[in-house]
């Protein structure tokens, strides 16, 4: 199938983007920094300067990465590629993409495995020094039904962390398979903000939340992407490297920081996020990445630690 045929699916009354406020810029920082560095978030939250923790969840992805370029570069794509199509139709390759998917099925006693590459930068508070994200690998097993203990393998310090039992189930059958459903799923809780973000602005960092560190089925993530085609202020689409895999990210800035939800060119397929400062943030210098994400495969095992 070639991008015409997914376009015929598309819905034809798709409301047009409405302006964004400016809310907080969001900036992925990750634990374990360091000496003398801020420590970033917690494992399967999302990064934030305010270092307010968010959701966590996956898109079943599998891709594998020869050469790995960390993307430190936006560059626009030339009007006879698939960006020309604009980011919600973007979203809505990607929901069409997602609909042949095959669904993953999942035992209540199993895990949800999600192998990823994984880059932060370093701020220090003293000096005002950033320091570039440094990627390393990452993978994590998280209970099917959040009863079970998980486990979190990563280069350097985090080489064998066990995660707590009781915590949210990381396969989610449960998620709005239309997109209506799924906008009201994603504005949830979005309304008067104490920390002054846009209702829009939290409804795009669920985007990104909600396909990071759990399983979705196929529908869910197609009304996902048909959703987020609605949120204000998405509309620039730009070429990127992640991981060693060509990508287009349809992009959302608040503040300062361009954030990516990412898709592989041919397939739409999600690949990953980025946030980029394009700005005036702090001490940081304009065109710095701050942070980035490459999911590499998703899978269900019967035990923590057990690879696919």
């Amino acid at each position: 199938m070639n991008d015409l045929d997914l376009i015929k699916e598309f819905r034809s009354d798709l409301p047009p983007a409405d302006p964004a406020a400016l809310g907080r810029a969001r900036a992925r920082m990750f634990r374990d920094p360091a000496p003398g560095l801020r420590s970033p978030a917690r494992p399967r939250r999302r990064w934030a300067w305010s270092l307010v923790p968010a959701g966590v969840l996956a898109v079943a992805v599998a891709a594998a990465v020869v050469v790995l370029r960390p993307p430190e570069t936006v560059t626009p794509l030339p009007p006879d590629t698939p960006s020309a199509l604009g980011a919600a139709q973007v979203f809505q390759l990607a929901a069409a993409g997602a609909r042949k998917e095959p669904e993953l099925k999942a035992r209540p006693d199993q895990f949800v495995y999600v192998h990823s590459r994984v880059a932060w930068a370093s701020f220090n508070l003293s000096g005002g020094t950033y320091t570039p994200p440094k990627d390393h690998e990452r993978r994590i097993w998280l209970s099917a039904d959040g009863k079970l203990p998980g486990l979190l393998r990563e280069e350097g310090p985090n080489s064998n962390v066990p995660l707590d039992a009781n915590v949210p189930p990381a396969y989610r059958a449960d998620l709005p398979t239309d997109a209506k459903a799924m906008r009201a799923y994603l504005y949830d809780g979005t309304a008067g903000d104490p920390k002054g973000r846009s209702a829009d602005s939290l409804a795009w960092t669920k985007v990104g939340d909600t396909l990071r560190e759990q399983y979705l089925t196929p529908k869910s993530v197609a009304a996902l992407f048909e959703a987020a085609a609605g949120i204000g202020g998405a509309s620039k689409v730009s070429q990127v490297d992640l991981a060693g895999r060509k990508g287009i990210a349809v992009s959302r800035t608040e503040s300062g920081v361009q954030h990516d939800i990412i898709f592989d060119r041919s397939t739409y397929r999600f690949l990953g996020e980025r946030d980029v400062v394009v700005g005036k943030v702090d001490d940081l210098p304009k065109g710095a990445t701050i942070g980035w994400t490459a999911q590499l495969e998703v899978a269900i095992v019967d035990r923590a630690g057990q690879l696919p």
